[in-house]
């Protein structure tokens, strides 16, 4: 793997930082939001099920783009939208204007939590595509850090507000360094092949140290179809499996993450300890994709994935049972937070392998997608379940069983095997080809 290709992993990496924290903004201001407007849970559960509902839409209708366009241009466009989003976050005034302005975010951070681990697994070998991948998805929980670092600091000075407007500041930062640094997929131009196709793969196999091509394939393949490509035959076996289990993931997900502190803090936690545990939810979680990235050299995926997610049905029941003590809650929230993000970790490694490069980002959009219902369900279920009366406790138990279910459907998965010939993914440019390892 060469310097150029590994520092494609860092760039999207730290874009994927600013997802977490975009993504997960909502969550650590949504106490003060509930403060400054009087909402009941039932509101807050509508704030905090927006970005996901825009995700949704985005992963669904946005992230296929990148399969027609470019993964680079999806990526700059959508990176341009959220930095708007957020700034307008900062100057609402009601909750509808918010819940607007979430939805906007989520449109466009949608299109990137499907394009951006594509580009990460075309731009590694495949035996080490777990692993990077996995380094990818710490972002995701970093970002959540750098949230509630972001929440506490800038919050008792300049209120939520201050929250999302350095959100802004740091999206549009990383805007401007992706307009310099983010390269075109490899995949992308010699399966497509845009103008001056040639021209750009050289020069990017001069930037990793390859030798250049002579020309393209004259007798390639026509790109596969969808409904081939995604949903016929064993790749559509395995499409609904993974959709099950992306369903199961970003509803428990989504849950803790968006719920954490507030369940804390009406255990009798103080706020800033409520905070305090959703931070330690994400520290937990990056813990677990660094582990997961090490762990993915040696150790097949699916096995991994499946023992994260049984581990996690383990995890929440725990955090339900020790709700009210501090150190057992917090304790808890790391655990559950390592199993989440690895089982995230090992579901976006294992997406892409399972798909043609041209049918690629469509494929592990559309699995986003479904899996964002799961999002915007959780909280939501969550706030009526706690305005009628449901106990902390209760919650994080009832969400066990699922999580266990999206282990069963990763080994099914696995059980389905290599894909078939026709199925298999293009490799990249001077790369093996790829396979569920």
């Amino acid at each position: 793997m060469s310097r150029f290709q590994a520092g494609v992993v860092l760039m999207c990496a730290a874009l994927c930082v600013v997802e977490g924290f975009d993504i997960l903004v909502m969550s650590f201001a949504s106490s003060g939001v509930a403060r400054d407007w009087g909402l009941t849970g039932a509101t807050i559960g509508v704030l905090l099920s927006a970005c996901p509902f825009g995700m949704a839409v985005g992963s669904a209708v946005v992230a296929p783009l990148a399969d027609r366009i470019g993964r680079r241009p999806l990526t700059l466009l959508c990176l341009s939208a959220t930095t708007v989003a957020m700034a307008l976050s900062a100057a609402t005034r009601n909750a509808a204007e918010l819940t607007a302005c979430r939805v906007l975010a989520g449109l466009a951070i949608g299109g990137l939590v499907a394009s951006l681990p594509v580009l990460v697994s075309e731009y590694s070998p495949a035996r080490r595509r777990g692993s990077a991948v996995a380094l990818y998805t710490t972002g995701l929980p970093l970002g959540g850090v750098v949230g509630g670092s972001v929440a506490t600091l800038v919050g008792s000075q300049f209120g939520w507000r201050g929250t999302f407007a350095a959100g802004a500041l740091l999206t549009i930062t990383l805007l401007l360094i992706s307009v310099v640094a983010l390269p075109e997929s490899l995949d992308y131009l010699e399966t497509r092949r845009p103008a001056h196709a040639l021209e750009r793969i050289n020069r990017t196999l001069a930037r990793m140290g390859r030798t250049p091509l002579a020309q393209l394939d004259e007798h390639q393949a026509a790109p596969i179809g969808v409904t081939s490509g995604i949903l016929r035959g064993r790749s559509g076996r395995r499409t609904f499996l993974l959709w099950a289990a992306f369903l199961i993931l970003m509803a428990c997900f989504y849950f803790a993450a968006s719920w954490t502190p507030v369940l804390l803090e009406r255990s009798g936690l103080s706020a800033e300890q409520g905070i305090g545990g959703g931070m330690l939810l994400n520290v937990g979680g990056i813990a677990a994709t660094l582990l997961f990235s090490v762990l993915a050299l040696v150790v097949r995926r699916p096995t991994l994935t499946a023992l994260a997610f049984l581990i996690g049905a383990v995890s929440f029941v725990a955090m339900g049972l020790s709700l009210g003590s501090l150190g057992g809650a917090l304790t808890a929230a790391v655990a559950v937070g390592v199993t989440i993000n690895a089982a995230a970790s090992g579901l976006y490694s294992m997406a892409p392998d399972l798909y043609p490069a041209s049918v690629r980002t469509t494929a592990v959009g559309w699995a986003a997608s479904i899996g964002r219902i799961g999002a915007i369900v959780a909280p939501l279920l969550a706030g009526f379940l706690l305005d009628a009366g449901w106990t902390p406790q209760r919650l994080m138990v009832l969400f066990a069983a699922p999580f266990a279910v999206g282990g069963l459907c990763v080994l099914l998965i696995a059980k389905l095997g290599r894909p078939a010939r026709e199925d298999t993914p293009a490799p990249a440019v001077g790369q093996p080809a790829p396979g569920i390892s």
